[in-house]
């Protein structure tokens, strides 16, 4: 991991696993990955931070196609309105998408969320068929967009293969997700020779699966199919986010989602165990046994009416987490943190739960989301330390309301009182892509953008 030339940036502040370091030198290779680390001064570096410098964000689950529909299902169109009632209009947005409207669309969500402090990012990839396109060409158009971008991506080619518990046939609007088995596997073969030969930059791009949803696969599948995949590949799953699942879930298995996972599968440290919303205490000291992870949405789960994990319990026990910008509603890692936090006081009518004392709530939040996303997602990033990739993220220390402050309270206003602005530099790599919080490709990539969301517009009217 070393290069044969070096860049090294001055950070007045950079937070590290053992805390805030002052004034240090952060030396990176020309790989993009950081090989030094050492207190030092301005003259002894050749770029230089003005404001306090933060890892990376990982965004361990997002559905870069939904980004299509943010703020397009804020009507009822029935007496009740749920998550189903959304996934129709989700579904037919999929209607308009070839594989090169997906690189667009995806190039453009990737540089919103590389605004947002969000460096590497998930994504858990379920509508493999688009247009008359084979499915490998919906996950390379997903790669396009994050090469285009500049982003670390995790992809996570999605199995799904029923609509409901009890193998259930798919709904004809759900035909462009499914793959049986060995179709499923072959395409996760020809991905891996696709990423070994054709890597822009290795250290980017990662692999893993993602079974949908024990409703969309059926749990006994799991083990033969976790074992056909590398040892080194994460494994992420929906699970138990909506009250009607875990009803269905009982009727038809006489068990809970996560009770049922559990008892049927090897669960470990490589799985992340997605939304795992409406779970009871003995699931979750189960999953914690497991050495899962958990990949909380907040901004989703709440435009959803899903529900609330019980994160401050999890954190209390030791349970690792990361956040996801999911639908892509919003593209923001502090909004994300910020509802996270909040919604566990509006639970426990307790402030300041997510905190590990004696640290200041954004330093707790950012960096364990950080880093669980990190483990999520096979990212070598998610910390500023040596051996890690250089994913940086720049406060802007003149904004208004973070100007004269001290770094924790500079963190903390930023996650707690979000305003355009705090973030000036984004760094993946050591390679700049935000600089004074705009994309640098944002002016190029915007267009394409807005046609789509034309086209489906009249397309809704219509």
């Amino acid at each position: 991991m070393s290069g044969e030339s070096h860049t090294c940036w001055w950070a007045p502040y950079a937070l590290t696993a053992e805390g805030w370091r002052e004034r240090v030198l952060i030396e990176v290779d020309d790989a993009g990955w950081i090989v030094g680390l050492r207190p030092g001064s301005r003259e002894e570096a050749c770029q230089t931070f003005s404001g306090p410098v933060l890892p990376g964000m990982c965004n361990v689950h997002s559905h870069a196609h939904q980004r299509l529909i943010a703020g397009l299902t804020a009507y009822r169109a029935a007496d009740k309105d749920s998550f189903w009632s959304w996934r129709e209009s989700m579904y037919r947005a999929l209607d308009l998408l070839s594989p090169d409207d997906l690189a667009d669309l995806s190039a453009w969500l990737y540089a919103e969320l590389l605004e947002g402090g969000y460096t590497s990012n998930g994504e858990f990839h379920y509508p493999h068929f688009l247009g008359r396109a084979a499915a490998l060409d919906s996950s390379l158009a997903l790669r396009q967009g994050a090469e285009q971008a500049g982003c670390g991506l995790t992809l996570l080619p999605v199995w799904y293969r029923y609509s409901g518990f009890g193998r259930r046939a798919p709904e004809p609007a759900q035909a462009r997700f499914v793959l049986d088995a060995d179709d499923f596997l072959s395409l996760c073969h020809e991905l891996n020779v696709h990423w070994a030969s054709n890597a822009v930059r290795p250290s980017n791009q990662r692999l893993g699966i993602a079974p949908h949803s024990l409703r969309a696969v059926a749990v006994d599948d799991l083990n033969e199919l976790v074992a056909a995949i590398p040892k080194d590949w994460p494994v992420h799953l929906h699970i138990a986010e909506q009250t009607g699942e875990v009803e269905a879930c009982l009727a038809s298995r006489g068990r809970r989602p996560v009770e049922d996972l559990l008892d049927s599968v090897a669960v470990d440290s490589r799985w992340c165990l997605i939304h795992a919303t409406h779970i009871t205490a003995t699931e979750r000291s189960d999953m914690l046994a497991s050495g899962a992870a958990v990949g909380l949405c907040p901004t989703t789960e709440a435009d959803l009416g899903d529900g609330l994990f019980p994160a401050a319990e999890w954190q209390a026990e030791g349970g690792r987490w990361a956040i996801g910008s999911d639908s892509n509603v919003c593209t923001s890692a502090a909004s994300e943190l910020r509802l996270l936090e909040w919604g566990q006081r509006l639970r426990c009518q307790q402030r300041n739960l997510l905190l590990t004392p004696p640290v200041h709530l954004g330093a707790s939040l950012w960096q364990q989301a950080a880093a669980g996303g990190a483990g999520a997602l096979a990212q070598p990033a998610g910390a500023i330390e040596v051996g890690r990739r250089a994913d940086l993220v720049e406060l802007q220390p003149n904004h208004s309301l973070l100007a004269g402050l001290s770094p924790d309270q500079q963190l903390d206003t930023f996650i707690l009182a979000e305003q355009p602005g705090m973030i000036n530099r984004v760094l993946v790599g050591g390679q700049c892509r935000v600089s004074q919080g705009v994309h640098r490709e944002r002016e190029r990539l915007e267009p394409a953008f807005v046609d789509l969301r034309r086209r489906l517009i009249k397309a809704m009217s219509q």
